[in-house]
């Protein structure tokens, strides 16, 4: 609803300046932002103490400057926004829509007209500016948006410094305090800041459409956070005909740092969905074999496209409850679609139409389907260029059911609007796709629900060749990345080793972490469609492989329960009556008890998976049992050293 009288309750003077300020408020009053009329920048408190101080608003326009640098308001307005908003799959089944808007338009002494639209949730701020369609000029060009944050005092900062523009997004996170982060260098998004008074903070964007991709920036002799947007080729950052929004640049605020795992304003900052009937879209776990080294077993058998080992795989995931069998090639030869050159980069006759001549998809997917298993593959992004729609529509001739598209390795606008126009055209083939190569995601999951995931992390696949994701990492990427939305992690490696044992190996790879280390992060990690990426053969009577077969992959309600930075996150999560809980915990063995309040009435059988005594020598170790458990209980759990444990509750 509209707020009449907004600017006699929204503007004061501010004495010492003599400056005219509008003040937000968040629905629960914790979060307060005040923006100066005369240099249009602005500051934030949470719980009354400062948050932000003196950040800055700034859109640079070819051949017009900087379009706040001697704007005049023409008009302050102010509306309240409750209501829900549906999850398809996701975190929660539903998200509380809930914050005080402010838009102030404005216009430039060259008479462009613009609005800078500030939004206050409970656990967020988020701005962005606006641009109308001109009837004298219907395209602009950015040359940059010099839009910047000053956090509060020195909070301690966990981020990812990027080499330059051209990145997959796939690094380790550093800790510093902020005053310390390497100045003058590229830092991925989102970035988390945990302060000494336990606020904690992650900034990043939302709705990233048509538009250029953010990183930060430390200045030199600064502890200010500037926008960095990713050139185009020609230097300029967005190209766009009007009208223009701009993404959200987003603050989320939480008094625990859980609090920023379970939110779900980045999904509330989307448009709603674009596809009508969703009916068609199902998520679930997938093989993906390129991890495991194209293997049905430990020693190779035979090829990895063939009509036999495919039925094998088939078989599997029928007998497993696994919905989705990816049908992949091996990288040393070429994709499953017409290509000539050797490896997975597209040469000058890559036809994505075409099905290479060995491949029997045919047979391959008439098996899948009397099996009731439907077909993921994989291509790359830049085999689509050019034919999105074409492509697409030879895919669901093929049979493809999901898809990962790849190697995106840039977040320049044509990227990000490459990306969408996959998403576009998958949605009419009713195909599924995981992004991969790629950036954060910024929410698109709501206006395209057939985004199962993104990858930007570096993560499990590193296994195959390096030790850099030992499980401190994972607890890192867990409140930095995992903050954005759903994470593609290359999940179900069943042969973990000690640190000192660990050796990488491209084929049958070893993983860092205990069993049940690997099962919690099925609960610990969001995501629709995670891989059971090991071969078939690796689990077939293992311990702890019963629960991968029934875990859910997508939630009612999460909560939660223990995080710490680096070192600890327990997560409860309810799919209908049944409630799960998933530990994963890095660098030391440990003892948690945890109340159970949130199991609500009644009586639950609760089943157990957790580190065996025997884990501290054989990492794949592992004890089942069951418990009687009510909302009154304490549930006691030790966890091994880089251990974890999960846990199923049933109502009697």
């Amino acid at each position: 609803m509209e707020d009449a009288s907004l600017l006699h309750r929204c503007l004061t003077v501010d004495e010492n300046m003599n400056d005219m300020t509008h003040s937000l408020s968040s629905p629960d009053g914790r979060l307060r932002v005040q923006i100066s009329e005369s240099t249009f920048h602005w500051s934030a408190t949470f719980r009354g103490k400062p948050l932000l101080s003196d950040a800055k608003l700034s859109l640079e326009v070819v051949d017009e400057g900087d379009l706040l640098v001697g704007a005049r308001q023409l008009q302050a307005k102010q509306r309240t926004t409750d209501e829900q908003v549906k999850i398809l799959f996701g975190k929660a089944d539903k998200a509380r829509n809930r914050y005080q808007e402010l838009r102030l338009s404005l216009e430039t002494p060259g008479k462009r007209r613009f609005d800078v639209v500030f939004r206050c949730y409970d656990d967020a701020i988020a701005l962005r500016y606006e641009i109308p369609a001109a009837a004298s000029k219907e395209s602009l060009t950015i040359a940059d948006e010099g839009t910047s944050l000053t956090l509060a005092g020195n909070p301690l900062a966990y981020v990812q410094y990027l080499e330059n523009y051209n990145t997959s997004h796939e690094h380790n996170v550093a800790a510093a305090r902020l005053q310390d982060v390497k100045p003058d260098t590229l830092l991925d998004m989102p970035a988390t800041f945990a302060f000494d008074d336990s606020t904690f903070v992650a900034i990043t964007e939302a709705s990233l459409r048509r538009y250029a991709g953010m990183s930060l920036m430390r200045p030199k002799e600064s502890t200010e956070l500037a926008c960095r947007l990713t050139p185009r080729p020609d230097g300029t950052k967005v190209v766009r005909e009007l009208p223009l929004e701009t993404p959200w640049r987003v603050v989320l605020v939480a008094d625990r740092v859980g609090a920023l795992l379970e939110s779900n304003t980045l999904y509330c900052l989307n448009e709603p969905s674009t596809i009508k009937d969703t009916s068609w879209i199902k998520p679930g776990k997938l093989t993906f074999n390129w991890w495991n080294g194209n293997l049905y077993e430990a020693q190779p058998t035979e090829p990895i496209l063939s009509l036999s080992m495919n039925k094998k795989y088939i078989d599997f995931c029928a007998k497993s409850g696994i919905p989705y069998h990816s049908v992949i090639a091996d990288e040393t030869t070429t994709p499953w679609y017409k290509q000539t050159r050797q490896g997975v980069v597209p040469g000058p006759d890559t036809d994505v139409t075409k099905v290479r001549a060995d491949l029997d998809l045919d047979g391959i997917r008439r098996y899948a389907t009397s099996k009731g298993v439907r077909l993921w593959t994989w291509v790359h992004q830049a085999a689509l260029r050019g034919r999105v729609e074409e492509a697409f529509a030879a895919f669901e001739r093929f049979g493809w059911s999901g898809m990962m598209v790849d190697f995106f390795d840039h977040d320049d606008q044509d990227s990000v609007e490459h990306a969408e126009a996959i998403l576009q055209a998958a949605a009419r083939h009713k195909i599924l796709i995981h992004l991969h190569g790629v950036w954060k995601p910024t929410g698109w999951q709501r206006t395209y629900p057939n985004l199962m995931n993104h990858e930007a992390s570096l993560n499990f696949e590193v296994f195959k060749w390096d030790n850099r994701v030992p499980p401190e990492h994972t607890l890192l990427m867990a409140f930095t990345r995992q903050v954005a939305g759903p994470t593609d992690y290359h999940l179900g490696g069943f042969r973990a080793v000690k640190r000192v044992d660990f050796k990488p190996r491209f084929i049958g790879p070893n993983v860092l972490g205990t069993r049940c280390h690997q099962l919690a992060l099925y609960l610990c990690f969001d995501n629709p469609s995670p891989m059971i990426a090991d071969y078939p053969a690796a689990y077939e009577g293992q311990p702890g492989f019963d629960f991968l077969q029934i875990v859910p992959t997508w939630w009612d309600e999460t909560r939660v329960l223990v995080g710490e930075i680096g070192e600890v996150l327990v997560t409860a999560r309810r799919r209908g009556r049944d409630w799960y809980i998933g530990c994963i915990s890095a660098k030391k063995a440990r003892n948690l008890a945890l109340p159970l309040a949130f199991l609500g009435r009644g009586e639950f059988v609760a089943t157990i998976w957790r580190d065996a005594p025997e884990s501290m020598n054989d990492p794949n170790r592992l004890n089942r049992e069951k418990r009687t458990a009510t909302a009154q209980t304490t549930l006691q759990v030790p966890v091994a050293f880089d251990g974890g444990f999960v846990v199923q509750f049933t109502r009697k």
